[in-house]
């Protein structure tokens, strides 16, 4: 129902930080989310190289297990996508997300290929179809995620950038059993009436004991959304979480600034919030 979409972390080098990896991977499982989202956006995937990111995903294959990890292998072209997906599936990566090629829109006939390539190349693994369509620009609508849930081992799909409206749109076309996952953190109840099977939180990474809370049924919603409209969804300001927990944040190696003083002591406040709702949870446990 709540997976955690990682950041990357990266040493005063800017090289990728593998151990910073595992930390981060351990720091999630450990608080009670269930699986870990790697490379994907949150992770600053288009500025890692193949064997970056490879290597990411790797590292949260060991420390968590393959059940436990959604590799992502999305890339602008098929060929390169494939290519991620078969190196991906040897390390042994059983579920896989794949963003829709993007800077230029995939038109629908060359979508369906893209799919059928990866999925062929994931030799059984879980595909999920990646539709991010205000970054990516490739758009996906219903009828066409429909076709795309007819190829063998396509079996879900995690939308970005829209609401509980797309996943009810999007429940209505495919098959039951077909996965949606939504990336709106502040939506689960919403995404879950309206068909969804659960989030992708990239806030989850930062504040995963505020989300494994929800998963034990507690009433943390309002806590959630409030996390959500202070993060703003940056991921400078998802590191800089993490950096006030001793975890590894740090700077982001794409063009992102950090958070200005004001934003600082509001992430810091809201950081100070959860830890009171985790000793209230202790206390009444």
């Amino acid at each position: 129902m709540i997976a955690a979409a990682l950041t990357t972390p990266f040493g005063p080098d800017e090289e990728v930080d593998l151990g910073g990896v595992r930390a981060l991977v351990e720091h999630v499982i450990g608080a009670g989310v269930p699986a870990v989202f790697v490379a994907g956006t949150n992770g600053e995937f288009p500025a890692l190289d193949d064997g970056e990111r490879l290597d990411v995903i790797s590292t949260a294959l060991e420390t968590a297990g393959p059940s436990r990890v959604i590799a992502h292998v999305g890339a602008a072209t098929t060929r390169q996508a494939v290519r991620l997906t078969a190196e991906a599936r040897r390390r042994g990566a059983e579920r896989l997300a794949v963003i829709t090629p993007y800077f230029v829109p995939a038109g629908p006939q060359r979508l369906v290929e893209h799919f059928e390539r990866c999925a062929a190349a994931a030799d059984g693994a879980a595909v999920h179809v990646y539709v991010f369509t205000a970054l990516a620009g490739t758009v996906v609508p219903p009828a066409l995620l429909s076709e795309l849930a007819e190829i063998e081992g396509v079996v879900g799909v995690k939308v970005s950038g829209a609401g509980a409206d797309a996943v009810r749109a999007y429940a209505e076309a495919v098959p039951a059993g077909f996965d949606i996952w939504s990336g709106n953190d502040g939506e689960l109840p919403e995404v879950l009436a309206a068909g969804g099977s659960g989030i992708v939180s990239g806030n989850a990474g930062a504040l995963p004991s505020l989300f494994a809370r929800v998963l034990a049924g507690y009433d943390a919603q309002p806590s959630v959304r409030s996390a959500v409209d202070t993060v703003h969804g940056s991921i400078a300001n998802l590191k800089y979480l993490l950096d006030l927990q001793g975890l590894p944040g740090g700077r982001c190696r794409m063009a992102i600034d950090p958070p200005g003083t004001r934003h600082r002591a509001a992430l810091a406040d809201l950081l100070k919030r959860a830890d009171l709702l985790d000793g209230t949870d202790l206390l009444n446990r």
